[in-house]
C-alpha cells in the first residue's frame, strides 16, 4: 500500500516544494513506484448547475498577479484554504466518499485525495507561461475551441484564460468556447475549482494587483447569474471527476460529426506518481489523437518538476512513457534548478502522428 506523502508550501494553500515527509517531518518513499496502475473511481460527468447547488453566501480569498505583455498585469482571486476547509467541516453530505480528506497534514493520498484544494507550483509556472504565448492566446480566444484541464485542482491556467475571454463581454457573434475541467475528487471541483471561476466572474477587473486578497459577501446568489452570463458568451463549462483512461476520455471529448474546435490541453504537477503516469499519458494521447480524427488542430502543455524526490516520479520517466506509446514532447520553458531549487520545465506533447496540422502554432 502507497504510503500518504506531503509537500511543502509557500503559504497555507500555494505548494512549492515537493519533498516527501512523514507526519514527523521525516522524508519517506512512496512504494507505489513499483505498483501497478490504482484501479482509481470511474469518471463522472457533472453539470454546472449542479456543482453550484449550496454555494456559501461568503468566502474568503487571495490573490495572484500573472504578467502578460499583451493584456498588461492580470490579477485572479483564488478562495482561502481555510474557507473550504470551514464548508466541508459544516456540511452534512459531499460528492466523495472521504470529502474531509484534504484536511489532513498530508497533501496528497493515493485514490483518495490527490490535492487539488491547493495550489501546486507548476500550476503557476503554466498560467505565466500561457501569458506570454501571444498568437495562442489570440487563436483560444478569438477562435471556436475547447479547452481541457487534467487534473485541474484550483485551475489557475484555465482561470487566466476564462478570465480573458469573458472580459471580451457576451456577443451574438462570440465564439464558442468549451471548458472542460477534470479532477480526481468531485469535492474539489465543486469547493475549489468552480468557485474559483465563479470568484473572478464576480471580482472582473476591478481587484488590483497590490490587493493581497478579501472576501466577498452574497455569494449564494451569484450562480443564475453567472450562468446566464456564460450563455450570451457562447461559454460551457462542464467538469469530470474520477480517473484517467478510455471513459474519462469519451466524456471529455466526444467525437461527433459536428466541426472540430482547436484543442488546447492542460495539466500540471499530473507525473509525480509512476503508479499514474502511464494512465495520464495514454489519456493525453487518446485525447490529441480524438482531435486529430475529426480533423481539429491541438496542443498540449504539460508543466512538472524535473524530479519529485521521495516520491518516484520525473520528467524523464514520463517522457519514456509517452515515447513508448509513440507519443513525443519537447521543452518549451525551463528552470534553471540549480538557483531555483527543483527544477521545473513545460513540455508541449504531440501524438507523434504524422499528419499535417495537428498542432496550434
Amino acid at each position: 500500500m502507497s504510503a500518504p506523502f506531503r509537500f511543502g508550501f509557500v503559504d497555507d494553500d500555494m505548494a512549492e516544494d515537493n519533498t516527501t515527509r512523514d507526519n514527523d517531518g521525516h522524508e519517506v518513499t512512496n512504494s507505489s513506484a513499483d505498483e501497478k496502475s490504482p484501479a482509481g473511481a470511474m469518471p463522472c460527468l457533472h453539470t454546472l448547475d449542479e456543482l453550484l447547488v449550496s454555494l456559501p453566501d461568503r468566502i474568503e480569498y487571495k490573490t495572484i498577479t500573472i504578467p502578460s505583455a499583451d493584456y498588461g498585469e492580470i490579477t485572479l482571486g483564488r478562495r482561502e484554504l481555510f474557507d473550504i476547509r470551514a464548508q466541508l467541516m459544516a456540511e452534512d453530505t459531499a460528492l466523495d466518499d472521504s470529502p474531509t480528506a484534504g484536511l489532513s497534514m498530508d497533501d496528497i493520498k493515493p485514490n483518495v485525495y490527490e490535492g487539488g484544494f491547493k495550489t501546486w507550483e507548476c500550476s503557476v509556472d503554466l498560467a505565466r507561461y500561457l501569458a506570454t504565448q501571444s498568437e495562442c492566446l489570440s487563436q483560444t480566444l478569438s477562435n471556436p475551441c475547447t479547452i481541457v484541464e487534467l487534473g485541474a485542482g484550483t485551475a489557475l491556467p484555465t482561470q487566466l484564460l476564462l478570465h480573458l475571454r469573458l472580459s471580451k463581454g457576451s456577443a451574438s457573434n462570440s465564439p464558442r468556447t468549451t471548458i472542460v475541467l477534470a479532477d480526481f475528487n468531485a469535492s474539489v471541483l465543486k469547493l475549489a475549482t468552480i468557485l474559483n471561476i465563479l470568484l473572478n466572474y464576480q471580482l472582473g477587473d476591478d481587484v488590483r494587483p497590490d490587493e493581497s486578497g478579501g472576501d466577498v459577501e452574497g455569494f449564494d446568489e451569484l450562480g443564475t447569474k453567472f450562468l446566464d452570463f456564460l450563455c450570451g458568451c457562447n461559454v460551457e463549462i462542464k467538469a469530470i471527476s474520477g480517473s484517467w483512461g478510455p471513459e474519462f476520455s469519451a466524456m471529455a471529448l466526444p467525437e461527433t460529426s459536428e466541426i472540430p474546435d482547436d484543442i488546447l490541453i492542460l495539466a500540471s504537477e499530473t507525473i509525480y506518481s509512476p503508479a499514474s503516469t502511464r494512465a495520464f499519458t495514454s489519456t493525453l494521447l487518446d485525447l490529441l489523437h480524438r482531435c486529430e480524427r475529426a480533423g481539429g488542430k491541438a496542443r498540449a502543455l504539460v508543466a512538472a518538476k524535473r524530479v519529485y524526490f521521495g516520491v518516484g516520479g520525473s520528467v524523464d520517466d514520463f517522457l519514456n512513457v509517452l515515447r513508448e506509446l509513440g507519443g513525443e514532447a519537447k521543452v518549451v520553458w525551463t528552470t534553471d534548478g540549480l538557483e531555483n531549487g527543483v527544477g521545473r520545465c513545460i513540455l508541449e506533447v504531440t501524438s507523434g502522428a504524422k499528419e499535417a496540422n495537428t498542432q496550434m502554432t
